[in-house]
């Protein structure tokens, strides 16, 4: 498992690369991980290559649970995203811009994932699957604290 300085057991900060094709977006994750309840929160960052379009930011929330996948142990996690004010949600009503599934290796650092944003303009869903997950080694203490302020606020 990953750790942190922060001190508090059980909590770590873990940020992937999914895709490595230029072709397609190329999404960039950090999450904050709970070990203790599995919960997980972050932001995602989705880079369009498509001209005229702006990178997307999501706020991401979910958990992660252990399972065995081709006899050996992984970690699923799958995370559902709001774009930051795009809408207030109305009571018992959705609001998600961005779905990701990953499925990594027992030790946090790589894996595969799909993953499902929606195109405001045409209000149509885009799909990308599978994609590589590689772990960026940029983990520090404020990028924690700055992360825990975000999915607090």
């Amino acid at each position: 498992m990953l750790s942190t300085s922060c001190g508090i057991n059980g909590l770590f900060l873990a940020n992937y690369i999914l895709g490595y094709d230029s072709a397609k977006p190329i999404c960039q994750i950090s999450l904050l991980v709970y070990v203790g309840d599995k919960t997980i929160s972050g932001r995602a960052k989705v880079h369009l290559t498509q001209s005229g379009y702006t990178d997307l930011m999501f706020h991401l929330n979910g958990e992660f649970h252990y399972q065995q996948s081709s006899g050996s142990p992984c970690i699923a996690i799958t995370l559902l995203g709001q774009q930051p004010q795009m809408c207030t949600p109305r009571h018992g009503v959705s609001c998600h811009y961005i779905k990701l599934d990953m499925l990594l290796n027992d030790n946090w650092r790589a894996g595969q994932a799909s993953f499902s944003y929606k195109d405001l303009s045409s209000r149509a869903w885009c799909h990308l699957n599978p994609l590589k997950v590689k772990q960026v080694y940029n983990n520090n203490i404020s990028d924690l604290a700055q992360l825990s302020l975000q999915v607090k606020g």
